[in-house]
Parts: structure tokens; sequence; C-alpha cells
């Protein structure tokens, strides 16, 4: 099923999603007791149906633009089969493509790769990005995330140096020293075996100063802007020579005061020197390692082990803590961008994510049917992260005003096989939430802000934080008002200048971002959410399926044209709106025919130039209204009617219906039958709706109902022969004492055999399917039923 998937939390806080549930069964009693119950689980579902088509009709008859974008973001598909990639990526620490680049990068660069986003791996094989113009370029939705792990660098807990460092690979073992920021630490040398050609100390080593007090306006945001605006990087071949070490420029050697503990006892204090209170110390420097990596190994070896071209490597740019380098896909016509990280591995900072691990306010849902508590993450998920290890970037903080001295020290945490731990365990409806999420940003954002405002990584912290709030309520086909929801939250964010990193609380992500990018961001989502639709159209416009088989894409265009034409019978039928075809008379006289003839042909030629002036007219006045956004076809800042009239109404509906059966008949092939059942149940409330918007569609309803009669049919029969086929090739299992629950399996055979009861007796359209509900009636056959 396609429904809001929610983690629960039972007495062993093991998490449990609703797309991958298997319950106990006794294959003795659990069926008997399932067909005692079923009269009333199909009752109940039919209420649900009830109400359900009375939310809907209120959402359309109020509230229009709502209505139109819940139709439309259930229509946009990003994987053929949600669960089955999610279940693959649960199961398995690395992907295939990580895996075999990691032998490779150990034997050859000493490094590793970690690849956290590899939901989005699955995404790009089915959807690219490609505005509408002649010179667009297809592209990737979100540039992918590279994390290599630097095995030169090792991080010890204390200062014993271990005993298995290997003596063919030099190793330089460091311990953490905390900073005042959070989210930063530093990397301490616990042996000086940095190189010693020169040496740079600095007296009365001080660390970070608190912050400011300066106001806002003085900031130095021009120096900010420069820092996250990319360049070009400059290859440095003197580094080439020696990867197995790291250059004098990755370390800073400095004097600072000794600990109380190791100050000698106070009558040898006499014979000390000012000196003798200093100690020496090697920091790993994180600018210089940042340097090192981006001008001297990736140009020169690591790129190409890493699969680039010569040609992406020698356009690749870089802002401190990244590389961006773009790769042309042969195979899909695209770009897809990469961000490559160099990182150091540590074992996961408890001290940093204290509110993370032991979070007190985190919501917690109970329901009071069942017994269950909701909560994301649950303990056990938490437990399980906390196994993880994280990495360090090299960048340092910067500050709004003056120079951050410790910048050139200071390590970002990054926690990437946390997120895509996280990222595995959305349900679909919260995984779509953050792409169109994502796609808005990349639409409307990202083009004027770059890499110095909201980045995709906000969004992504942005939606963690949604899913905590309230991981149960994400109705997949009322997204959109949850969707609305979620940019809500995310402007007011922006307003407030505050996005604390969800796995140290401690941390704003919006900290050290001129306000004047944070304003821009918030206008936009502002803007969204005064016109929904049109922002909506232009930017779910933009994505393209990769293949002719997968889902049927659907006509924003013509969804965009209905919605902004003015009320009228040429909508239902668009022959209406051409010049009339004048009647004929008969003549016995030849020449009064032929005059007859001339006449009509001329007065049709006269009709056909008074409609082509009109058209030519209301274009001029839409190009006048918005120049800009008429370009694309588009007008982001049309005015659409808040309630739909009569043949407007019939417009809409119809493209809908129509577009749900179509993604119903491709779900049987490229995901489950429940999916499929769930889609042609859409399409059946929308002929609610259209049946009780006029009596005059009798005809058109009466078709669609056939059609989702005869799709259902078909679907079930198919399901039930892949279910026997299956059932024979299976054991039974073994039956499991003082169970309370059904077999999921064995229950959806059940309810097909339920579902195929329908009688075949009556004649009347209405009685096929899924219409029986619109008049009340009891129904034979069980219904697909999705979370609220």
């Amino acid at each position: 099923m396609m429904g809001s998937h929610c983690s629960k939390t039972n007495s062993d806080s093991s998490p449990i999603s609703g797309s991958n549930r298997n319950y106990p069964v006794n294959r003795e009693m659990g069926l008997n007791n399932f067909r005692q119950d079923d009269v009333i689980r199909v009752e109940s579902i039919r209420r649900d149906d009830q109400q359900l088509i009375g939310v809907i009709t209120r959402e359309f008859n109020q509230n229009c633009q709502v209505f139109v974008l819940n139709c439309m973001l259930l229509g946009v598909h990003f994987f053929e089969d949600h669960r089955e990639v999610i279940q693959k990526l649960q199961h398995i620490s690395a992907s295939p493509e990580e895996k075999e680049l990691n032998k490779t990068l150990l034997k050859h660069e000493t490094m590793e790769c970690t690849y956290p986003d590899a939901i989005m791996d699955e995404i790009n094989k089915n959807v690219i990005y490609r505005p509408p113009g002649d010179y667009s370029i297809s592209e990737s939705l979100v540039a992918k995330r590279i994390y290599v792990i630097n095995d030169l660098i090792e991080v010890v807990k204390s200062d014993e140096i271990p005993q298995y460092t290997s003596i063919d690979k030099p190793c330089y073992q460091c311990k953490i020293e905390e900073c005042d920021k959070k989210g930063y630490l530093k990397l301490l040398q616990v042996e000086n075996n940095a190189p010693i050609l020169t040496r740079d100390y600095e007296e009365n080593y001080e660390p970070l100063p608190g912050p400011s007090s300066r106001p806002e306006s003085e900031y130095d945001y021009c120096r900010i802007t420069d820092l996250r605006t990319p360049k070009l990087i400059r290859t440095d071949d003197s580094v080439a020579e020696r990867r197995d070490t790291l250059p004098e420029t990755c370390f800073s050697h400095k004097k600072v005061k000794q600990d109380p503990g190791e100050v000698p006892d106070e009558d040898q204090l006499e014979y000390l020197t000012e000196e003798d209170l200093w100690r020496e110390v090697v920091y790993i420097n994180s600018q210089g390692v940042m340097r090192y990596f981006q001008n001297g190994l990736f140009p020169n070896s690591l790129g190409k082990s890493l699969g680039f071209q010569e040609e992406s490597i020698g356009t690749a740019k870089c802002i401190p803590g990244k590389i961006f380098c773009d790769e042309f896909d042969n195979e899909s016509s695209a770009l897809r961008p990469y961000e490559i990280i160099p990182a150091v591995s540590i074992a996961w900072p408890d001290d940093q994510t204290l509110n993370f691990i032991y979070r007190e306010d985190r919501p917690t849902i109970f329901d009071t049917r069942t017994g269950i508590k909701y909560r994301w993450p649950t303990d056990g998920m938490i437990e399980e992260i906390r196994k993880m290890n994280a990495v360090l970037v090299p960048n340092g903080f910067t500050q709004k005003k003056g120079i951050n001295k410790d910048s050139n020290l200071q390590w970002e945490i990054n926690f990437p096989k946390a997120e895509r731990y996280l990222e595995a365990r959305m349900s679909h409806a919260q995984m779509k939430c953050m792409l169109v999420l994502l796609l808005l940003h990349k639409t409307f954002i990202f083009p004027t802000t770059k890499q110095n405002g909201l980045l995709s990584e906000h969004i992504r912290t942005h939606m963690f934080w949604e899913c905590e709030r309230n991981y149960r309520n994400w109705p997949e086909h009322r997204l959109g008002t949850k969707i609305l929801s979620v940019l809500n939250n995310l402007k007011q964010a922006l307003f407030v200048g505050v996005l604390p990193d969800y796995f140290i609380k401690e941390r704003n992500l919006f900290e050290n971002i001129p306000k004047k990018y944070l304003n821009f961001a918030q206008k936009v989502l502002m803007a969204i959410l005064e016109n929904p639709v049109p922002y909506f159209i232009k930017a779910l416009r933009n994505l393209r399926y990769t293949s002719g088989k997968f889902y049927p894409p659907m006509n924003f265009d013509e969804i965009y044209q209905k919605l902004v034409a003015k009320e009228g019978a040429d909508l239902i039928n668009p022959q209406l709106g051409r010049a009339p075809q004048l009647k004929r008379r008969w003549y016995k006289d030849a020449d009064h025919q032929v005059k007859h003839l001339k006449y009509l042909k001329k007065k049709e030629q006269i009709i056909r130039q008074l409609k082509e002036k009109q058209r030519e007219e209301q274009k001029s006045k839409e190009t006048e209204l918005n120049l800009d956004n008429a370009l694309d076809g588009i007008n982001l800042e049309v005015e659409l009617d808040k309630q739909l009239g009569t043949c407007k109404s019939k417009a809409i509906l119809e493209i809908f219906i129509k577009s749900f059966i179509d993604i119903a008949k491709m779900s049987s092939y490229l995901a489950s039958p429940e999916q499929a059942l769930f889609y042609l149940k859409l399409a059946f409330y929308l002929t609610n709706i259209l049946e009780e918007i006029s009596a005059s569609f009798l005809d058109e309803l009466a078709e669609y109902r056939q059609i989702i009669g005869l799709e259902e049919a078909r679907i079930k029969r198919k399901s039930v022969k892949s279910l026997s086929i299956e059932q024979e090739n299976q054991k039974p299992p073994t039956p499991l004492r003082n169970s309370v629950s059904f077999n999921y399996e064995q229950s959806k055979s059940t309810l097909v055999r339920v579902n195929s009861n329908v009688s075949n007796q009556s004649k009347n359209v209405k009685n096929v399917g899924f219409n029986s509900l619109s008049k009340g009636v009891k129904p034979k056959r069980k219904a697909v039923a999705f979370a609220e």
C-alpha cells in the first residue's frame, strides 16, 4: 500500500516500518478468525470511504488550489516501487558501486568513500531535471555527495599509540579537542611526527572569542559570500610524488600553556624559565588539508580513481570543504553534478549529540485503539545510529564579522551514514515531500543564491525535524496540504534565522548565512504559499522521466490552461470554440446554389477572422501582464478561481481521472496490486465528485466507472494468480503460539477472494467496482484503505 507508513515503538523499542510488516499467524486458526471479522472490517472501510469522499469534496468546493495540488502530486513518481527500493537499501551497508570503488581507492589512494545519497541514485535512474527551452540541459535533481575518507589520519580515544599501526602505511594518530563552537572539533596529534622543515609558532595562543554584539548591518557579508562562491581549482603537481604522507602545510605547530597538572611543584618554579610553562602541540590544519586535497590529490590522481574524465576534472570548482565536479552521462544524456567532500572518520561523538540521543521532548503519539506508540526515530533506531561513524570535514566556522583565528584548525562534524539510515526509513509520502521541496529549491531559489543561501542539506535537515514532529500524519492522498504546512514551517525558520542541526541541536545551520540570502528564500516561499498551484506546475513541469516504460507523465500544461481559461462549454469540448459550420440550403436552380455556397464561405471566413482576433487580443493581454512568466507559458501571478464552475470542474476532474487510471494500469506492472487499487480508488472518488456537480455527465461517468471496474477485476485476477504461484513455491511457516495477529500475505489472499464476490447479475454500470459506495450500498468486497 502506498499510504503513510509509520514507525512504531513497542516494548522492545524496535523500529517497525509499515512497508515491511511480518505478521505471525497460526495457519489453522488465523484464516477462520479473519473470516469472522471480515464483515466488520469491510463495513469500517466503507465508512472511511464515505468520510474521505466528503473531505475531498469539501476541499474541491472550498479550496480548489489545494485540491488540484493534492492531485498533481499524486501524479508525480520518483520510484518504480518505493517499498522494494527501501527494503533493499535498509539491508545493505553500502551500494555495489561504493564497494567496487573502495577496492580501487584503498589499493592506490589509501582512502575510501561513503555515498550518503543512495536513494538519490535510485531516483536519478527514473527522473531528470530539465526546464523548458531550446538551450536547457538535463541534469540530476540533486548533486550526488561522495565523502572521501583519508585513512592516513586516525583518530584515537587516548594518548596511547595503538599497537596495530602498520609500518608500511604511515599514519597520523590524533585525538579530538573540543571547540567553543558546537558542531566543530580540532585534531591534535598524539605523536609529533609531522614534517619539521619550518615551524611558525603562535605565542599566547587563545581559543575562539565569544559571540559579538556588533550590529548585523556591519557584518562582513562580502567575505562570507566570497568564501562560498565556487572557484576553479589550481593544480599543484608537486604533491603528486608522495600520496602516503601529508605535506608540511597540513600541520600547525602551536605553543600553548600547560595544564595545571603538568606544571612542576612550587619548589621547582624558581628554576623554570617562561618557556618551560609552555608546551608544543601540533594540530592537523583543516585549511591546509583542503588545499592539498583540491589542488593536489583530486586533479592529479584521485579524480581519475573516482571515475571522472580529465575534462570534468579540469573544470571542477571548490569552496571550503567541497569540490564540485560535473560529469556527463551518455546513457541518459544528462549532466550529473557531484560534490566530493574530503573527510576524516571518527567514532560517533556522544558529547556533541547528547540532545539527539536522550531528547526528552521528542513527540510520541499513542494510539488508544492499538496500544502502539508512534515515534521517529525509535529508541532502537537511535542505538543503531550510535554504532555508526561520523566524519570531520575540513571546513572551519566562518564568523559574520572579524576573523576566526581558529578557523584553520576547526573541522566540521557531518553524519553521512546516519543521514542515509534515516532517509531509508522515511515513508513514501515523506520522501516525495522532500524531493518536491528540493525541486522547488532548484527551480526558484538556487539559480539566484547558489551556494550562499538555503541549500539542499538545510532542506534535508528540515525534513528530519518534520518527520520527528509527527511521523504518522503524512497522508498520501493529501500530500499537497502537508507540503504547504512543511513550507510554512521552513518559512518561519528562515524568518527567525534558526535551523538546528538534527544531530547537534545546539548548532544553528543558519548562523553564518547572510540575512539577505535568507530573506530571498523566505520571500520565495511566501509567494509559493500565497499562490501554490502556478509555482508547483512550473516546478513539476521541469521533471522528466528517463524512460517511456515508467509511469505516464501528467500533462501540467493542460491543467494550467484549463485553470486559467474562461468558464465556458469549450472547456469540455474544444470543438465548440471553433468557427461554427453554417447551415446549408439546397436550391434546384444551380446559379442560386453556387451563389449560396459562396455566401456561406465568405461568412465562415469572417467569423474565423473575428475568432482569431479575439485570441490574439487575449494572448497580448497575458503577455503584457507578465512578460517574463509568459515566455514559458506559466504566469506565477495569475489569480485562479477559488471555486470552479461546472464546465471547468468537469475538465479538471477528467484530467485527473484519466491520469489516475493510466497510473493504476502501469502500477500493476511496475509496483504492486495495492498501489494499482489505490489509484483506481482515487479515480472512483473523483467520479463521485463529478456526479454531484451535474446530472448531465452520467454517460461519461458510466464509461469511467466501467473502465475502473474492468481494470480492478484484471488486477485482482493477476494478484490471485501470482499469490497462488507464490504459495505453491513456499512452505508454511512454523505456527507461533499466543498470536493475536494475522498473516499479511494470507489475509491479502483472503481479501482478494472477498473482493471477487461482486455480483455479476446486474447490468447496471454503477454496481461495478467501487461505485456501490456512491449510493450508500453495503459493498460486497474489500476496498483499499489509506491513512488520513
